[in-house]
């Protein structure tokens, strides 16, 4: 039931309201006085002798009660000026002379939201309709005694892709509305509100009750608010902005901004799948695979974990061939499932073919696909906004395109390179039986058998027994090569030959070489694959060095 409300005061009123307000203070500060003070203080005014001010027997006021007696009068006139500039601010600028009622909440029209059945908006950005479902009972509760609950849906769109939080504000805020100034008591000046050409309306469906429209006519000067009337209630409103943008707004902006939620184990659908997760926290700790394609990287990358290696712990596979990987630049693109994603804004719902090529994603920069188990995860994306610095990207299995900044997405400015570990040789000593090392002058042959009783292992060459601390040493120098990377190389001579035979017959042979470039620089080559180029002395410690072991010399550790 809508409140009893007081007419509105015109400008004249205010000023009747300021000057017994100046009285009144008047009088308040006579009051302080004594008594002989109010005696000889009336008749100045009126007097009943003769009517006029007697001067000689008017006392004179103390210095600081007549300075008392101005500083309220100042007061009051300051009070009245502000509450009228207040006032003024919500009203339009061509009626300058109304003012408005004090600034408490009123209550246009109050609807149970269980009772609305629809609402159908005509907006700023087109059409949309919110349907109000009734929910599926609760089976374990005692249906005797509940309740029936109603959740609300945007009409044409896919659920899972809207906020249900902005849906039921904008529901709410049609079914109970809320106003902050009544303008008019009447329509007949709604053409100065904008009520004959509103921005927006919407139209209210109630079950078994009265259907009723709220109109939107222009902002208020300050934007504050929408001028605002309701059918069946005469007067015009003024209604808090956000109320109205509630509703009147885009289908993207009620879309759910969460496109990625990081999985967790009690989520995992398939038994098989929880072992990708940690069992102390429940989040995902490992995957199968990692791919990336698109034109920045110019071919298909795929990273895998590596399982039986215990110095590297993903490896790339590059078509080609294949080479370790830096973890903490595979871990970055996997916190995408382990930080999940979240979108700063959505582009468009339900997007059409040519809206996919306008945000770039019919040929997208990038690809990324994160396989783990039975599920996978693909994105796409491409720069967009260059200004705001926001990518266009759209979820497999998702039709829409969101906004996400370039920070969330930080892992796709790595470069191919950055995926590469800085080490290319990696494999544990114990892992072989012989290293052969072919150099210009001399070939140099260990033997290496594991004990695996106490984890050491006995090193020979040409069957006489040599320091085993020496070869690890040595074997270090390997496991230190650390090229730079380079986009063509030279077929020269090759300087140095390593070949490393596994302990495990089924695997094959790894061959390593060090083939001249220049006077200063050498490209790693390993099982025909180039690696990019290292200087010099790493070639020299590696000749040196492997003499070192066989005449019983110490040889430093690598810096």
């Amino acid at each position: 039931m809508d409140q009893e409300k007081k007419p509105i005061e015109t400008f004249e009123e205010n000023q009747n309201v300021s000057e017994a307000l100046e009285q009144t203070s008047t009088s308040a500060c006579e009051s302080d006085f004594t008594e002989d003070e109010v005696a000889l203080e009336a008749p100045t005014i009126l007097t009943e002798e003769n009517g006029m001010a007697n001067n000689k027997d008017k006392k004179v006021l103390p210095l600081a009660k007549r300075r008392f007696r101005t500083v309220i009068a100042l007061l009051v006139a300051i009070v009245i000026f502000v509450g009228g500039t207040i006032g003024v601010s919500f009203i339009p600028e061509e009626e300058e002379e109304f003012t408005t009622t004090p600034a408490n909440t009123i209550y246009v029209k109050k609807t149970p939201t269980e009772n609305i059945e629809k609402i159908a908006v005509n907006g700023s950005f087109g059409k949309m309709v919110f349907v109000s479902k009734k929910d599926a009972a609760d089976k374990s509760s005692d249906s005797s005694a509940s309740t029936e609950t109603y959740s609300w849906e945007l009409q044409g769109y896919d659920q899972e892709l809207i906020s249900s939080s902005a849906v039921n504000a904008a529901a709410d805020n049609l079914a109970t509305i809320t106003a902050t100034r009544i303008m008019e008591q009447d329509q007949s000046k709604k053409a100065l509100y904008g009520l004959d050409r509103p921005v927006a309306m919407a139209e209210v469906f109630v079950r078994n009750g009265e259907n009723y429209t709220l109109t939107v006519g222009d902002a208020s000067p300050d934007a504050s608010g929408y001028y605002a009337s309701v059918s069946g209630d005469p007067k015009i409103y003024l209604i808090a902005a956000g109320g109205i943008n509630n509703f009147n707004t885009s289908p993207e902006a009620m879309a759910n901004t969460v496109i990625l939620s990081p999985p967790t184990i009690d989520n995992v659908a398939k038994k098989s799948d929880k072992k990708y997760f940690d069992e102390e926290t429940g989040s995902l700790a490992t995957f199968d695979s990692i791919e990336l394609s698109g034109p920045k990287y110019g071919q298909k990358v795929v990273i895998t974990p590596v399982a039986d290696n215990e110095f590297v712990e993903y490896s790339i596979d590059l078509g080609t061939y294949s080479r370790y990987a830096d973890p903490d630049v595979v871990e970055e693109m996997f916190s995408l499932m382990g930080n999940g994603l979240v979108a700063i804004e959505t582009y468009k719902l339900s997007p059409s073919a040519a809206d996919i090529k306008k945000y770039g994603l019919d040929a997208p920069e990038l690809f990324i696909t994160i396989n783990y188990g039975s599920s996978r995860t693909h994105l796409k994306a491409s720069m967009y906004d260059k200004e705001k610095n926001y990518y266009a990207v759209m979820l497999e299995g998702r039709n829409v395109i969101y906004a996400v900044t370039a920070d969330a997405l930080s892992m796709l400015e790595n470069e191919l390179v950055d995926y590469y570990y800085e080490f290319v040789f990696q494999e544990f000593i114990y892992n072989f039986k012989n290293m052969t090392v072919e150099t210009e002058d001399k070939t140099y042959t260990f033997d290496i058998k594991h004990n695996t009783s106490d984890d050491t292992f006995t090193a020979t060459s040409n069957g006489s027994k040599i320091d085993d601390a020496l070869l690890s040493a040595y074997y270090q120098y390997f496991l230190t090569l650390a090229p730079e990377v380079k986009n063509s190389y030279t077929d020269g001579e090759t300087a140095l030959k390593a070949t490393f035979t596994y302990k495990d017959s089924s695997k094959g042979q790894i061959v390593l070489e060090l083939v001249k470039q220049s006077a200063r620089r050498y490209l790693v080559r390993i099982n025909g694959n180039d690696y990019g180029l290292v200087n010099s002395t790493a070639l020299d410690y590696l000749v040196v060095y492997a003499e070192y072991v066989m005449i019983d010399k110490g040889i430093p550790e690598p810096v």
